[in-house]
């Protein structure tokens, strides 16, 4: 199901001026079904090597991130729209909002694909913070 693909992961949060940025490698799964993306990744926690399951659905208008597992969450990201999520922490749930500025999916003729995700967290109506989301897809053999 779906091609083997190498998932590139990358970051950027910025909170009251600090710049945290985070990236990843996974070896994953992407495939295109009814003209929605799909990219399928394990990735480890560092201390206990628990598991967490990795599901990205996504078109031009609305990303959609499920995580089960060690980390559990489900995160939806839509265009020019404000959602309420549930985030996961080491001390508890809370719900936050997330208000995406903007989604846009860059489809390449040789099968990959680049996700690029602009968005605001805001807890109790205040923003917490500003957030860039980018997935690239490298299909491989």
């Amino acid at each position: 199901m779906g091609e083997n693909a190498v998932i590139k992961i990358s970051g950027l949060q910025k909170v009251e001026g600090t710049t945290d940025n985070i990236e990843m490698l996974a070896a994953g799964k992407h495939y295109l079904r009814k003209n929605k993306h799909y990219i399928l990744y394990d990735d480890f926690e560092e201390d206990s090597k628990e598991k967490t399951s990795n599901i990205i659905k996504f078109n031009n208008q609305m990303v959609e991130i499920i995580r089960k597992g060690a980390i559990e969450g489900r995160l939806i990201l839509e265009d020019n729209a404000t959602r309420q999520s549930l985030y996961s922490t080491p001390m508890g749930d809370m719900l936050v909002e997330i208000m995406t500025e903007e989604v846009i999916v860059n489809e390449q003729e040789d099968g990959n694909v680049d996700l690029k995700v602009k968005y605001q967290i805001h807890i109790d109506g205040n923003k917490i913070s500003d957030n860039e989301l980018e997935i690239n897809t490298t299909h491989h053999q």
